[in-house]
């Protein structure tokens, strides 16, 4: 007995070619992806229900992962998540000197990833005594409106670091330590 092709039941004859999947016999022609209606030739997707897709129209019909920055695909699916969106590796740079962040540490100031070295240079707080700029992370003592280096939060007469909170200000609004001012 002749076999017959499962999607149009006609009989195979000598010189037919077959495809065979799942245990099921079509002509070749008669093989077809579901959503284009071609013939399948090469790889293809099992949606069930005896119905085939391509795998152009699988790769078509998939969500195309796109860059937040240049807006275009990311083939081949490396990138990096910024604030839950991908970002191509080479897309993810500093604001300002366009130096990749992709493997360093970065600040961000306005919702933008600056460099280090930028966000000290154009944003940073400065120290009211030596007046270089607080790297991410440095702990600071604050006076008024002026931060300061802890190294540099000193006492004006012994030059001591004041690690507390007991310090006075004198009459010349000038920092000193519990010690100095119980003298004077």
């Amino acid at each position: 007995m002749s076999s017959k092709c499962f999607y149009c039941e006609r009989v195979f004859v000598n010189g037919d070619r077959k495809s065979k999947y799942n245990n099921l016999e079509y002509h070749q022609e008669c093989f077809r992806c579901s959503t284009c209606n071609q013939p399948i030739k090469q790889s293809f997707y099992n949606l069930g229900n005896d119905e085939y897709r391509c795998s152009d129209c699988q790769k078509k019909l998939e969500v195309a992962i796109k860059c937040a920055r240049c807006s275009q695909e990311i083939e081949d699916g490396s990138y990096i998540e910024y604030k839950g969106e991908p970002v191509h590796a080479n897309c993810f740079t500093c604001c300002s000197c366009k130096q990749l962040l992709g493997k360093m540490l970065y600040v961000e100031h306005e919702d933008q990833p600056y460099c280090v070295p930028c966000h000290m240079e154009q944003f940073a707080q400065a120290c009211a005594v030596c007046k270089r700029s607080f790297p991410p992370g440095t702990s600071t003592r604050k006076f008024g409106d002026q931060y300061f280096h802890i190294e540099c939060f000193r006492c004006f007469h012994c030059g001591k670091i004041i690690l507390t909170k007991n310090y006075v200000i004198n009459d010349d609004q000038q920092r000193v330590c519990d010690m100095c001012s119980s003298i004077s």
